[in-house]
């Protein structure tokens, strides 16, 4: 297996995590790769936040039931962006960011999981506006999740790859 597919392999949902810092080095090459995603009309709307501080982890932590986690993660990245750069295509934009940044991260050995935050629809925005409120991010920067980041602690779980029946050539 080439070295990409098996870093997409190998990428899963870790909630646990060792207490080792993560290198400054390592933070970069995850930074760098997310900020490598391609964008609708090269808009590049994403910001990150870095969040190390124990204190604001904590606060994240209690986002909402399913990031209750996070605090033990030593760097949790907070995945924004300006939805008036890409007012149609700032969700996918992002999204990709943190595809890559997930796999970079299986690249250096450390372990990562998505939490959802982004209010709309039938999704309650206070979850937004919780994040928002511990890390001053301004209005018109939307929220869209945190991803946790550190030394997987074991044992976590490798899942299989979808069905192939799932795959439809040419129509369904």
């Amino acid at each position: 297996m080439i070295a990409m597919l098996k870093a997409i392999a190998e990428r899963c949902s870790v909630r646990k995590y060792k207490l080792d810092p993560v290198p400054e080095e390592a933070l970069q090459e995850v930074l760098e790769a997310a900020l490598h995603a391609p964008s609708a009309n090269n808009a590049r709307p994403w910001h990150i936040v870095v969040v190390t501080d124990e204190a604001k982890r904590q606060a994240l932590a209690k986002t909402h039931e399913w990031a209750s986690f996070a605090d033990e993660a030593p760097v949790i990245l907070v995945f924004c962006a300006e939805e008036e750069r890409s007012p149609h295509w700032w969700i996918e934009d992002c999204s990709a960011a943190v595809e890559n940044a997930m796999i970079q991260a299986v690249e250096l050995g450390l372990g990562s999981c998505w939490i959802g935050v982004r209010g709309g629809g039938d999704l309650p925005a206070r979850h937004e506006q919780h994040v928002r409120g511990i890390l001053g991010i301004p209005a018109g920067i939307r929220v869209l999740c945190l991803v946790t980041l550190g030394y997987p602690q074991p044992p976590f779980q490798l899942k299989p790859p979808g069905p192939m029946e799932n795959v439809h050539r040419e129509a369904w």
